[in-house]
């Protein structure tokens, strides 16, 4: 899916001219919620959705229309708390704990039953249902996309999935695609599963691979697993929850992640905001995007390195907020408001004037400045990766944004 990086870089492309865009529209409750929506409908790659957040934002797919079942179709959207996206479908989260679906139906990743696509949005059925659906999915209270996948947190603290499923993404101890939701396995768990997954706080997806952060701290991951985004010390792919090992450990690992904050999937590696407010990475790392200060891809956790710093780094990144990426690049929201990027940096989207890829942190500029720059973005409050550009919420209200307007092909 995506885009050879060593490709775009012996394309011969003049150098990118770079913007960081400024908005500061000011938006009632109900004027935001039908922004976002709208954006979605160009938005997608896997992102994370919370009552009250917004998602990161993706590139997508135009969905196509197909014959609706009117049964299924809600007389009026009501209330949305969130939103999220994937590749050509999206998800909203509505105020009653119902979960809508609307785009490309491939695989069955809106989970309605059966694989037609739709430009409007359709409830998602219960679990356990088969088409035409009479029950659908309540009690939700976070929602999450990968690609072709999606998933839901319930207010009883278990997890259900549906959709693509030939890398175990869904959780339930199989491989084909899922119509409709299914329950994710309890660690240790073989299919057929005796128990769910219980205990989690809050849930990530991108590309191929799920995480889920548990209310005692630890993390787990299930799915893909091919760069050692899983971070159980293996490169094996997991049809059932496998334990996030610690920093240092090495497979069969004893320890494991514990005081995990947040955490998020960026596709190819996974990242998480630990104990005294550390970040730790995982997975993939050909053009930095761990920032560890190597190219070595990781399969158990490793602490990103302090800005500046160069490996071996003997000081980390530290007061971290948030963490957020997209397959080749990361960043990270401080707590001064500022913001440290690092990784693939072709088109500019680290943010620091320049187009080096960065294998240790770099602070992002303030809107307006060259490299070297004198001044630095503050005042953010949430921030959210794409595969070609970032942006970040101001808690002006605001919104800033960075990268190349040069096409990367």
């Amino acid at each position: 899916m995506e885009e050879s990086m060593d490709s775009r870089q012996s394309a011969g492309n003049p150098e990118p001219t770079f913007v960081m865009a400024v908005a500061r529209r000011r938006w009632s409750a109900a004027g935001l919620v039908a922004a976002l929506l709208a954006m979605v409908l160009v938005t997608g790659a896997g992102s994370t959705g919370y009552a009250s957040e917004v998602p990161a934002e993706r590139a997508a797919e135009s969905a196509v229309a197909a014959e609706p079942v009117i049964r299924q179709v809600p007389a009026g959207l009501g209330a949305v708390t969130a939103i999220a996206a994937g590749v050509g479908h999206n998800l909203a989260l509505r105020s009653d704990g119902t979960v809508v679906a609307w785009g490309w139906n491939t695989y069955g990743r809106l989970g309605i039953g059966h694989g037609e696509n739709y430009l409007t949005p359709v409830q998602v059925c219960a679990v356990g249902e088969t088409a035409p659906c009479r029950r659908f999915l309540t009690g939700v209270i976070a929602i999450a996309v990968g690609t072709f996948h999606s998933v839901a947190l319930l207010r009883d603290r278990t997890v259900v999935a549906w959709g693509w499923n030939i890398r175990g993404q869904v959780g339930d101890g199989t491989h084909p695609y899922r119509l409709t939701p299914v329950q994710v396995c309890a660690v240790g768990q073989v299919a057929p599963c005796d128990e769910p997954l219980r205990g989690v706080r809050a849930v990530s997806a991108n590309g191929d691979t799920t995480l889920a952060q548990l209310t005692d701290g630890t993390a787990v991951a299930w799915g893909s697993n091919l760069y050692g985004q899983l971070g159980d010390g293996t490169s094996v792919d997991r049809r059932t929850p496998v334990q996030v090992c610690a920093v240092g450990q090495v497979a069969p690992c004893d320890r494991f992640l514990t005081g995990v904050r947040s955490l998020a999937v960026a596709g190819r590696h996974s990242m998480a905001v630990v104990d005294n407010a550390l970040a730790v990475t995982w997975g993939s790392n050909q053009y930095g995007q761990l920032g560890d200060g190597t190219t070595l891809d990781r399969h158990t956790p490793v602490q990103v390195c302090a800005v500046g710093q160069v490996a071996p780094c003997d000081r980390f990144l530290h007061a971290v907020r948030a963490v957020a990426g997209h397959f080749t690049q990361s960043m990270a929201l401080l707590g001064d408001g500022s913001v440290a990027t690092w990784g693939y940096n072709r088109l500019g989207q680290l943010g620091d004037g320049t187009t080096v890829n960065r294998l240790t942190p770099v602070r992002v500029c303030a809107v307006g400045q060259v490299a070297p720059c004198e001044q630095l973005l503050y005042g953010v409050r949430q921030i959210s990766a794409g595969a070609n550009h970032n942006a970040a919420q101001l808690s002006s209200g605001g919104v800033v944004s960075w990268a190349s307007t040069t096409s990367a092909s």
